[in-house]
């Protein structure tokens, strides 16, 4: 009998779920349920998630246990300095997971010192032995989960990475022949938003699929660090074919093939490494050697037959090329060292200096989400305390952690829905509780029991919300508290009322301290993203012509990382928040806008990255003082646009960016045969000509781009748009 992987996934959680509270109970162990707990938040959509979230969460727990103990005998006797130090151990623990590749981790510190501090009922004395019981009932659930999910139904990532592999290296290929075939067929190039998505998704699947085999499977974890490299490698054959997709924008139907010198040989050279590192993966092959192919243009036909803007939108295409030939030869490189199972290919240092980057720098939204569970903690633990006899106590302080550390992640939820939802769940567990569970007469019958109502529970959770959704969790979580199965087992229609009231307090907690200290709002927040990104690129475009003094000092370079963290991150955050809106209900703009809005926000982040990469003091070896002064005029003119997108009141107008760079290529054009003349000079004037000319395409991609989101933006109601509505 064929049975579909949501309802394997869900007799394998309620079978682990019966396994454990069968050992619990058998022991007599006091709280069975932090076992079932560890079942619940472990169990994912395949075994190496799982895997993963055991392994982080056994860590996280120890962790977590020797911060307690540390935080217990620094201040055994003052509650408000104890109260203190935790909430700064959650801070941290906070800020660290939203950017950090072990998210359990960290959410496990979190919430597991107050897991500890809620078992000793406030008595910190007996922190040390609650501690050790605590791991005994966590260990058991991950032990019994893994078991489950090992032996039954395994469901091994190993498939997942292959698939994962070759649909990525699919898409790359499709992708790079239709840009290659615009090149030959000289027809113009439409960034294709919906094909660019396609990519960054199947790229992000590929790396979590990276991560997921590297624990369940032997073979790929002997290999890991192969894995790895092949992974970086295509991140960055990704990111070249979208730039490379965004210079042919301008430079497709000028003739690529006429001015670039052996574009045949480039392009059939290029697909083929293409279809090589597809065919090795999918065959399990080597891929074979890669020659260095540089792309050099022909000199005498650009001063003779292109204007200064086509030379420059000629040279932003031939840097493009030449980019992605580097990436694909590097990515060549990684498959053969993938299938001789060596590490000679290049370090991934530079991604990993980037995490760091990414971790450490100052984030408003990651800060925000800190204040948010801080807020939670803090009126909880003032209501435990002032408020007499408050129903649910120390769990309510540590169910609002729970949930609150979860939501920091997934900043797009939606609190009123979750609720809903989990106050459903646990009405529908009443006729259980009251009419079912009295009667039962042994642990067989409350095995089936419970069996029977987590798969159902699970199953349609699966369907509604996905295996690793909010809902989920909370939805199986909250019965298990209710039930509360134990040896000295009691009914009480007031503890089952408690803990609905107790739910409702920890959603209205929630609902004070969500929008502490800036709205939840969606569409709010969607705005706030877009003029942080608008105002951070503003800043980074202007930078350019500052003194030399200024920018070696060190305020000024940790104010540049900043704003180009703002940048790098800005497509993260902005999808976040668009996922949090309901674009059936939106008011002010209509879905095509929105998808056009972003879509140029991406383009806009791509180039400032670009702009800002480029080397000026190579530029200074050629371009005139007149020139330079022109170069100075566009960056002032391109801040002030867009800081004014981003909402800062100055008198701008868009007319004035074309005739900046307008005249621009007009100072260029009274002497590029004089400028292309240079080229043919010594390796340092080379690049300087290069460097001026990729300067001058990248600039003339950025003012396009800004005066068309200048008109959407002007065609928008942001006013209507963030207006508060019941969510």
């Amino acid at each position: 009998m064929y049975l579909s992987r949501n309802v394997k996934e869900s007799i394998k959680i309620a079978l682990a779920l019966v396994i454990v509270y069968a050992i619990a109970m058998g022991i007599n162990w006091e709280k069975p349920f932090w076992g079932a707990f560890a079942v619940i938040v472990c169990s994912q959509a395949n075994l190496g998630q799982s895997l993963n979230r055991a392994i982080l969460w056994m860590l996280g727990t120890l962790f977590a246990l020797l911060g307690g103990w540390i935080i217990v005998a620094s201040f055994p006797q003052d509650r408000w300095l104890f109260m203190i130090a935790l909430s700064v151990w959650v801070a941290g623990c906070v800020y660290i997971l939203q950017r950090s590749k072990r998210q359990y981790f960290w959410m496990t510190c979190g919430y597991v010192i107050l897991m500890l501090w809620d078992a000793t009922g406030g008595d910190l004395s007996l922190s040390y032995e609650e501690g050790i019981f605590r791991i005994q009932e966590s260990l058991l659930g991950i032990i019994v989960y893994g078991l489950v999910a090992v032996l039954i139904w395994p469901n091994c990532s190993r498939e997942e990475l292959h698939e994962a592999a070759v649909s990525l290296l699919d898409m790359h290929r499709a992708f790079a022949n239709r840009c290659f075939l615009r090149i030959q067929d000289r027809k113009k190039v439409k960034v294709l938003r919906d094909k660019r998505v396609e990519l960054l998704r199947a790229d992000t699947r590929l790396r979590t699929a990276i991560n997921d085999a590297s624990s369940d499977s032997y073979e790929i974890w002997e290999c890991r660090r192969q894995w790895e490299a092949f992974g970086h490698r295509t991140t960055a054959v990704t990111q070249s074919l979208l730039k490379l997709e965004e210079s042919l924008a301008l430079s497709s139907d000028l003739g690529i093939m006429k001015f670039l010198l052996n574009m045949n040989d480039y392009l059939e050279v290029m697909r083929g490494r293409f279809k090589r590192v597809r065919f090795a993966i999918a065959e399990d092959e080597v891929a074979g050697d890669a020659r260095e192919r540089v792309v050099r243009g022909d000199v005498e036909k650009v001063k003779k037959e292109l204007s200064t803007p086509e030379t420059a939108a000629i040279a932003v295409t031939r840097r493009s090329l030449n980019d992605l030939e580097v990436e694909t030869r590097a990515l060549i490189n990684a498959v053969n060292d993938l299938k001789s199972l060596e590490f000679s290919s290049s370090s991934t240092s530079s991604e990993r200096e980037e995490y760091w980057f990414g971790l450490l720098m100052p984030d408003p939204d990651r800060l925000a989400n800190v204040v948010r569970v801080l807020v939670g903690i803090w009126i909880s633990y003032l209501a435990y305390l002032f408020v007499p006899d408050m129903i649910g106590g120390l769990l309510v302080v540590l169910l609002i952690t729970i949930i609150a550390i979860i939501a920091s992640v997934s900043p797009q939820i939606n609190l009123f829905k979750s609720c809903i939802y989990t106050i459903l769940v646990c009405l529908m567990s009443a006729p259980l509780y009251f009419l079912v569970m009295p009667k039962l007469q042994g642990f067989y019958s409350l095995g089936l029991m419970v069996f029977f109502w987590t798969f159902t529970i699970s199953y349609f959770a699966n369907r509604m919300f996905g295996a690793q959704s909010m809902i989920r969790t909370l939805a199986l979580l909250f019965p298990q508290i209710i039930f509360n199965f134990n040896n000295y087992q009691t009914y009480s229609f007031v503890v089952y009322t408690n803990y609905i009231f107790v739910l409702a307090i920890i959603f209205c907690i929630l609902a004070v301290s969500r929008n502490i200290p800036i709205s939840s709002h969606p569409e709010r927040n969607f705005k706030k993203n877009v003029n942080r990104l608008l105002d951070s690129a503003a800043r980074l475009v202007v930078e350019g012509d500052l003194p030399a003094l200024t920018r070696r000092s060190i305020f000024h370079r940790l104010y540049v990382l900043y704003h180009l963290n703002i940048v790098v991150i800005s497509h993260e955050k902005i999808l976040y928040w668009k996922e949090g809106i309901d674009v059936n209900n939106i008011k002010g703009m209509s879905r095509d806008q929105m998808r056009r809005v972003i879509d140029l926000l991406m383009l806009i982040a791509n180039q400032v990255k670009i702009l800002y990469g480029i080397d000026h003091s190579k530029m200074k070896l050629v371009a005139t003082k007149s020139m330079l002064r022109e170069v100075f005029i566009w960056r002032s003119l391109a801040g002030k646009i867009l800081f004014y997108l981003s909402g800062e009141k100055r008198n701008i107008n868009i007319k004035s960016l074309r005739r900046g760079y307008r005249r621009i290529f007009d100072r260029v054009n009274v002497d590029v045969g004089g400028l292309m003349e240079l080229w043919e000079n010594d390796e340092e004037t080379a690049k300087g000509v290069s460097n001026f000319l990729y300067f001058l395409g990248v600039t003339h991609c950025i003012s396009n781009y800004l005066d068309e989101f200048y008109k959407l933006s002007e065609s928008v109601d942001w006013k209507y748009f963030c207006e508060e509505r019941c969510l």
